[in-house]
């Protein structure tokens, strides 16, 4: 399987996640199951998904602080979920290049967000990126 497809999984998961963060395991195991996941892409679903419910928290302040006149509870469940795994990437999986994490969230928005959707997950992670990720794509510690 490709990372694309284990990324798309990740975001299904998170999306499924959003209203009940408690389930993750569960929600791992059949997403994994379902989509027959091979090895490596069921250790990044497991790791991205258990990071970002981990740390929901933390990544939501990061997209109140981005996401200009957007409350996060605006945002679409699927919006959300897509800018919590891109964020998530971008912190807690550092084999994933910063530039790669933006443009696979901006890909899931065409897939599966609103129509302006792209344009503002894109301009979101842009701005987190900038302040937020020193230049050799490692989160900067004292902002993170």
């Amino acid at each position: 399987m490709s990372r694309n497809k284990a990324r798309t999984v990740a975001m299904q998961a998170l999306f499924q996640l959003d209203k009940h963060p408690e389930g993750v395991a569960g929600v791992i195991e059949a997403r994994a199951s379902e989509e027959r996941l091979d090895e490596n892409d069921l250790l990044y679903l497991d790791k991205v998904t258990r990071s970002v419910i981990a740390n929901r928290e933390r990544i939501d302040d990061f997209i109140r602080s981005y996401s200009i006149d957007w409350d996060i509870t605006r945002l679409g469940r699927v919006e959300r979920s897509i800018l919590r795994l891109a964020i998530g990437e971008m912190i807690y999986l550092a084999d994933i290049p910063v530039s790669v994490a933006i443009n696979e969230a901006v890909k899931l928005a065409k897939k599966f967000g609103s129509d302006q959707a792209a344009k503002f997950i894109n301009g979101v992670l842009g701005k987190f990126s900038r302040n937020h990720i020193d230049e050799a794509g490692q989160p900067r510690a004292s902002t993170i």
